[in-house]
């Protein structure tokens, strides 16, 4: 693994030294992703024991334990981003994480379910400023040509905190207490403070330009947070609810006010050229899709696990490592089956192999404990994962100069957020309050989440098909989108 890694600094002399500086830049920007990835999803499985702990039996007021968290990281990815780009991405990228800290330590003594919604708030703050700026500096230390390597290892670890979150919880709820899944968060983010300032390059920070249109990053942050809440509550408060219809349409307006801001501003938060790329609008609607399915399997996979088959916290994590593990293995290699072959060819493979796993699902009924039909479909489930979702974020960036890698990421990870809310709350709708949930409505909503998984795909066939050149890199996206030469 050290001498992959090693190979992103594209043969740095001297060669042992520079596989040490991109080992240890990996190692915590890969440490920034599954941190705040892992509490993505972690919350979910620790909802019963947090309610029982404060006494608190509505859904509604638990759920905003996951949609504060939600919102903010949503809200913040794409002004931190462009700060991330403008002031250093190694300062952010700290910042970020300290704020998650104070978040975690927040949550982890919270006295009141008030206080513990506050803590994940300033979780979300500290990730959606964290997130871009980890994956800026990565990308900033590899060349153009590496950049599917790199990417697809930071996004595996993305990938390995979302799906390890339900798995985790469980123990530290049975063992100790649902608090320190949330604490256990200190002790690695203080490791990362002391290590980042000597291990983190400081990137750029154009003192001839100024930061990003402060107006701008407030509109922006307003309708993300807009649009983010009405999907996150549209199954708590119902879809014709009028807070709903307020929050989405005051979202879209602000989305539209903007969009109009970005292009008068003199420093906008967000270049619109860059969405009129054809390669990086594909991978934003791609993942957009992409997360719709991903995030409400995820949800509903645990439901099942606990309310079908009746399986206790820990048995459901087990239920799931298969699908974990696949994902996991496979973004050791799919960097470099996309150097060969290009972006489109695996992110629409990968969704594919979603969709078909789902489809396996209406063979799944409440006697059919870890049945050969369950491995079938979490495998196929898994090998999807593993071939889109670290990739997703690469293909974002692809042919992008230094100077915008953390904007771009930020935008395509506020996709991935929304996305999220979104698949969740179509899940939800289709799962109904009824408790137990009959099996027919989880079968209709993993059959709903395939439908996602074949848009995410035909969303893949707009990306450009990419030749590889006989250095098994790709080739320049285009004369227009060459990287800058910009002096970081």
């Amino acid at each position: 693994m050290r001498n992959e890694l090693g190979n992103l600094s594209g043969g740095m002399a001297p060669a042992t030294a520079a596989r040490l500086r991109v080992l240890g830049l990996f190692t915590l920007a890969g440490l920034g992703a599954f941190l705040v990835s892992l509490d993505v999803s972690v919350a979910n499985s620790l909802l019963p024991a947090i309610g029982r702990d404060y006494g608190v039996t509505s859904r509604a007021a638990l759920s905003w334990v996951i949609t504060a968290y939600a919102i903010t990281f949503a809200a913040v990815l794409v002004p931190a981003g462009r700060i991330a780009d403008r002031a250093g991405r190694r300062g952010v990228f700290l910042a970020g994480l300290g704020v998650f800290a104070l978040g975690s330590l927040a949550c982890g003594l919270a006295p009141d379910l008030g206080f513990l919604v506050a803590g994940r708030v300033a979780q979300g703050v500290g990730a959606g400023a964290a997130s871009p700026a980890s994956l800026g500096l990565l990308l900033q230390a590899v060349p153009p040509g590496r950049r599917a390597v790199a990417s697809a290892r930071w996004a595996g670890m993305g990938a390995l905190g979302i799906g390890l979150g339900p798995i985790v919880g469980g123990p530290f709820t049975e063992a100790a207490s649902w608090r320190w899944a949330f604490l256990v968060n200190i002790p690695f983010i203080a490791a990362a403070w002391l290590s980042g300032p000597a291990v983190l390059p400081e990137t750029g920070r154009h003192p001839g330009r100024r930061l990003p249109d402060p107006v701008g990053a407030v509109i922006f942050a307003a309708a993300a947070a807009s649009v983010t809440l009405a999907l996150s509550q549209t199954a708590q408060w119902g879809i014709t609810d009028w807070r709903v219809a307020a929050a989405g349409l005051s979202g879209l307006g602000l989305a539209a006010v903007f969009a109009r801001r970005c292009l008068t501003a003199a420093d906008p938060v967000l270049d619109l050229a860059m969405l009129r790329s054809r390669q990086i609008a594909a991978a934003n609607a791609l993942m957009l899709l992409y997360s719709c399915g991903f995030f409400g399997l995820l949800f509903s996979f645990v439901l099942f696990l606990s309310g079908t088959w009746h399986l206790s916290l820990v048995q459901a994590g087990a239920a799931l490592l298969p699908m974990v593990g696949i994902a996991f293995l496979l973004t050791t290699r799919v960097g470099h089956l996309a150097n060969r072959v290009g972006f489109r060819t695996p992110l629409i493979a990968g969704p594919l192999c979603m969709a078909a796993g789902l489809m396996l699902s209406a063979a799944l009924d409440a006697g059919a404990h870890f049945s050969v039909r369950w491995l079938w479909l979490v495998g196929l489930v898994g090998l999807g994962i593993g071939l889109c979702y670290p990739l997703l974020g690469a293909a974002a960036v692809d042919g992008l100069g230094h100077r915008d890698l953390a904007a771009a990421t930020a935008v395509n990870q506020c996709a991935r957020q929304i996305g999220a809310a979104l698949g969740v709350a179509a899940v939800v709708s289709v799962l109904g309050t009824r408790l137990p949930t009959p099996t027919a409505r989880f079968h209709e909503a993993w059959v709903l989440c395939g439908v996602f998984c074949l848009a995410a795909a035909g969303a893949g066939l707009a990306l450009r098909p990419r030749t590889s050149t006989r250095d098994g890199t790709l080739p320049p996206a285009s004369p227009a989108r060459q990287p800058e030469a910009v002096a970081e």
